[in-house]
Order: C-alpha cells, then sequence, then structure tokens
C-alpha cells in the first residue's frame, strides 16, 4: 500500500507520506528503512553490550600508562580538519612515535612494595602508547572513560595535555609534596621515584602526574606517599 504511494527516486519523506494515515506512514518507514532500523538497532546493541563488559570487568588497583608523542601529533592536527585532512595526517604523522623504554616488570615491582595479599588480585597495570593519528582515539576514550590513573610522559607531552585538561592540579590535593620535585603544578620528575630507575629509560627527561578523570584518587595518594619515602 504504502509502496504503490511513493516514487523513491523523486519524492522527498514529506511529500511522499502528505497524504498518508498514521498506519500507512508506519508501512511505509518499515518497508523502505526497515534494513538501516534493524541495522542501527544491531549497532546499539554492540556498543551497550561492549560498554557493559568493559564496566563489569575487574579493574586493576590502578593503571599507569607511558605515553610519548602526544604534542608532535596534537600541534600536526591544528588548524586542520581531522576528517578532510585526514589522508594528509596520515602521511604527516610518524606511525611510531619515539617512545619510552619501558621494563614491564616493574608491575609486580610495584605491587609487591604496595599492595597487601587481597589488593594484589587486582594488581597493577602497566601499558605504553605511542601517540599518532591512529592511537589518539584510544588514548582520549581511555582518559575519558577513567581508565588511566598515572601517566608517565615527556614534559612536552605533559604541557600540550595540560592545556586540554588531562591532567590533574597536584597543588590542590593538599598532598604533602615538596616543590622542587614537581614541575610546575601537574607532574613530578620521575627521577623522585627510584624505584622506576631499573625499569625505565632516560627517567630524566621523564615526569609522573595523575590523570584528571582517574576514579582511585584514594588509591594514588598511597601510591606517592610509598613512592616518595622509598
Amino acid at each position: 500500500m504504502a509502496k504503490a504511494m511513493r516514487d523513491k527516486d523523486s519524492l522527498s519523506f514529506k511529500e511522499a507520506t502528505a497524504n498518508m494515515t498514521g498506519k500507512e506512514k508506519i508501512e511505509y518507514i518499515w518497508e523502505y528503512y526497515k534494513w538501516f532500523i534493524l541495522g542501527g538497532s544491531a549497532l546499539t546493541f554492540i556498543i551497550f553490550s561492549m560498554l557493559h563488559a568493559f564496566a563489569t570487568q575487574a579493574d586493576p588497583y590502578l593503571t599507569i600508562t607511558f605515553v610519548s608523542g602526544f604534542e608532535h601529533t596534537i600541534s600536526s592536527f591544528a588548524p586542520l580538519d581531522l576528517e578532510a585532512d585526514s589522508e594528509f595526517l596520515e602521511e604527516l604523522l610518524p606511525e611510531a612515535p619515539v617512545g619510552i623504554w619501558v621494563d614491564f616488570e616493574i608491575a609486580p615491582t610495584l605491587e609487591d612494595l604496595l599492595l597487601n595479599e587481597g589488593q594484589q588480585r587486582d594488581g597493577i597495570a602497566v601499558q605504553q602508547l605511542g601517540i599518532n593519528f591512529e592511537t589518539l582515539p584510544v588514548f582520549t576514550t581511555h582518559t575519558g572513560a577513567g581508565v588511566i590513573d598515572i601517566i608517565v610522559t615527556y614534559i612536552p607531552d605533559l604541557h600540550a595535555m595540560v592545556e586540554i585538561g588531562h591532567f590533574e592540579n597536584l597543588s590542590d590535593l593538599g598532598w604533602d609534596i615538596p616543590a622542587a620535585k614537581m614541575h610546575n603544578d601537574y607532574a613530578i620528575y620521575l627521577r623522585y621515584f627510584p624505584i622506576f630507575d631499573d625499569y625505565i629509560a632516560a627517567p630524566d627527561d621523564l615526569v609522573l602526574g595523575i590523570s584528571a578523570t582517574t576514579r582511585y584518587i584514594e588509591n594514588i595518594e598511597d601510591f606517592f606517599k610509598a613512592l616518595l619515602t622509598y
């Protein structure tokens, strides 16, 4: 019925349904848009299933992320239109930015120092992310979801992330952190955490700060207290 009332190549939706009853409009919509409706429903189901799985999975006690290449990537984006200039950006940005060398055995070392037997079931997650055109959405998604707690990075990257609100202001927390150990108000020089010396290359060039979206600020406070007196 609805099918016979529309030349879909020449009429707009409003024109095609102008003289239809409510029932006819429903039939029309289903006839011509059912695959969009079904596809959208399936996509919505998949997204919500993934979000549910993500939300209900076991969280580590803390997640420490070593980030490099952020400042270069962000400066390469502006003032370009990301969608229109995507091919140009892919050529412009490096495939593998200069990274931070990390020995991931630092995780069990930190767990032994910081966690009691019950907490060690959750563990401390250590991950590394070189930021480029492809990985930037991963980083922003993780920070937005609050699953990154501590960020270790180079000072230029720190400054770029502070500009867009990725770092917690340490001075606002009221913790007893000597000013001489801090870079601005947002990070502590990694060299003041000697436990990292055997596991991280070039600690003098790195700083450690708190992700502004962390859900575990109390855990991080215990982390700072333990490592600053280690």
